[in-house]
């Protein structure tokens, strides 16, 4: 189950601040609660990311929020890349990404179809347009309508 961050704002923007120093990007913060509840910290750069910056990140991210231990509930902090299938959770993650081909599964059907598999054509505003390979057929649905939406890898 997931919830809400227990973090201040000021730790969050403390958080991003010292994994930005090290030429990262946080591009997903999540809290897992339950029996062991998980920090995600998901980080990226263009070139990709190493074992190494995990670590690294990893230690930054401590440093920030070791103090505020006795504040948290008992957490465990998971520090990882988005991976080659790669979630897209903003809007300005779809635009990095145009041009690639993506997997799109809608709340509600958009013409008959909750899941769009092709590449991501164009990003306006809060539409995004995808052409379907299997349908053919080119599909715009409003970025608050996606149920989830990532890269398909390409090897």
């Amino acid at each position: 189950m997931e919830k809400a961050l227990p973090l201040p704002g000021e730790a969050v923007e403390a958080l991003r601040n010292a994994v930005a120093a090290l030429g990262l990007d946080v591009c997903h913060l999540e809290w897992k609660a339950g029996r062991r509840s998980t920090l995600l910290l998901t980080i990226d750069r263009p070139e990709g990311v190493s074992l190494g910056d995990c670590e690294e990140a990893s230690r930054a991210a401590s440093r920030v929020l070791d103090p505020l231990e006795e504040k948290l509930p008992a957490y465990v902090l998971e520090v990882a890349s988005p991976g080659l299938d790669r979630p897209l959770w903003t809007i300005a993650d779809c635009v990095r990404f145009t041009g690639r081909r993506v997997l799109v599964q809608t709340r509600r059907p958009v013409e008959g179809t909750s899941r769009i598999k092709g590449p991501l054509e164009s990003v306006e505003g809060d539409l995004l347009t995808v052409l379907d390979e299997d349908r053919k057929h080119r599909y715009t649905v409003s970025f608050g309508d996606v149920k989830s939406a990532r890269l398909v890898p390409e090897f």
